[in-house]
């Protein structure tokens, strides 16, 4: 088909010549069905693809530790310049899903899942399941294998039948959502209350003078509130310091001292 100018008006196309008009058309349909086709065998070759960057990974890693490649390569740059391009987001979660349940053995020596259920899954499930997966790992850290969230995603998708139920339940208990005999309610967090709080000092511009005044005091008041929290001064100055460096607040920021001038 002749290439099609893309750069027309639509006055430009409206004044065509019926023939030319729906020669237009034709080709809008060719590319929609292009892309349709394309993201179905992008779909359909998800979890071999998801692989591929598994094995890529511990390969990455193996030539890091040999020092076969420089030791500041990132997989990200090491997938580039082997693959070609940038690993599709969808696919590198997969893999990571793939790495942390069939590459990751219990104590049995056995894959936390089969290699034959993560083929034969819903793609679906397993992006639920990765998200879930990793929630645990960053809530429980070296423990996460043996935690609810995680044995109850592996039991979802091992078992027979739609595991999205499931799933979807087990993701919402554990962002704190729980359903009641009256509907869907929402279990209080504090980080969910924070959010409220977060929402609420946007639109503060919007509220009565006095509403938004108490609402700029509430802000105040649980600032000084972590005074009274029993955490010690100098890990709140340790968090605060590494909030503004950037870094998690918990986290251990080791310095190298500081040679003193003679």
């Amino acid at each position: 088909m002749k290439k099609v100018e893309t750069t027309l008006t639509f006055a430009e196309l409206a004044k065509m010549a019926s023939a030319d008009l729906f020669k237009q058309a034709a080709f809008a349909v060719k590319v929609s069905k292009a892309v349709e086709t394309a993201k179905d065998r992008f779909d359909e070759t998800l979890q071999f693809s998801a692989k591929v960057v598994a094995a890529m990974k511990r390969r990455y890693q193996a030539q890091i530790n040999a020092r076969e490649i420089p030791p500041d390569t990132s997989f990200k740059k090491y997938f580039e310049q082997n693959a070609g391009g940038v690993c599709p987001a969808r696919i590198e979660a997969l893999a990571a899903l793939f790495n942390a349940l069939v590459l990751t053995v219990d104590k049995n020596g056995k894959p936390l899942l089969a290699e034959e259920i993560f083929d034969e899954a819903a793609v679906d499930w397993l992006e639920k399941a990765n998200a879930i997966i990793k929630a645990a790992q960053k809530e429980h850290g070296e423990n996460w294998k043996g935690c609810d969230d995680v044995l109850d995603t592996i039991n979802a998708l091992s078992k027979p039948g739609n595991a999205a139920k499931k799933l979807n339940e087990i993701r919402k208990r554990q962002k704190g959502e729980s359903k009641s005999s009256d509907g869907d309610s929402v279990t209080m967090t504090p980080e969910l209350a924070a959010e409220y709080v977060i929402a609420a000092i946007k639109k503060a511009g919007e509220m009565p003078a006095d509403k938004a005044a108490n609402l700029f005091k509430l802000t105040f008041a649980i600032g000084d509130t972590w005074a009274e929290s029993g955490v010690d001064t100098d890990t709140l100055n340790q968090w605060s310091e590494n909030i503004r460096r950037g870094v998690a607040p918990e986290m251990e920021v080791i310095t190298e001292p500081q040679a003193v001038a003679a």
